[in-house]
C-alpha cells in the first residue's frame, strides 16, 4: 500500500474587481505575479485556460486552496456570482485533476 505524501498547502487568492467602469478583472496571484482575466475581452477563455494551467502545475508539489475576494465598492451582481461559482468549480476541477496527475508520476 502507498503512503499518501502530505503537501503543503497554498492559499492562492483570487480577486474580482472592475479596473476601470468597461473593464471587469479576474486576477490570480500566482508566485508573486498577478494573471489578470479581463472578463469582458475576447481572450477570456483563452487566459482562463492559461491560469488554470498555472494553477495545475503548482499542484503537482502543493495542495492549492483558492480564495476569492471581491473589492467592496465593487458593484456587478451577476459577475459576483458568476464568479463566485467559477472559482468554487475549478477548485473541484485543480483537485480532481491533481489527484490523478500525482497518481500517474508515482507509477
Amino acid at each position: 500500500m502507498k503512503e499518501r505524501i502530505f503537501m503543503s498547502q497554498t492559499i492562492l487568492n483570487a480577486r474580482l474587481y472592475a479596473e476601470t467602469p468597461d473593464d471587469d478583472v479576474l486576477s490570480f496571484l500566482i508566485n508573486g505575479n498577478e494573471e489578470k482575466v479581463y472578463l469582458n475581452s475576447d481572450s477570456c477563455q483563452a487566459h482562463l485556460k492559461e491560469v488554470f494551467s498555472k494553477l495545475i502545475t503548482i499542484s503537482i508539489n502543493e495542495d492549492v486552496q483558492l480564495q476569492l475576494k471581491i473589492d467592496d465598492d465593487y458593484g456587478r451582481g451577476l459577475y459576483k456570482d458568476v464568479c463566485t461559482e467559477y472559482i468554487q468549480e475549478l477548485q473541484n476541477e485543480l483537485d480532481s485533476v491533481k489527484e490523478r496527475i500525482r497518481r500517474e508520476l508515482a507509477d
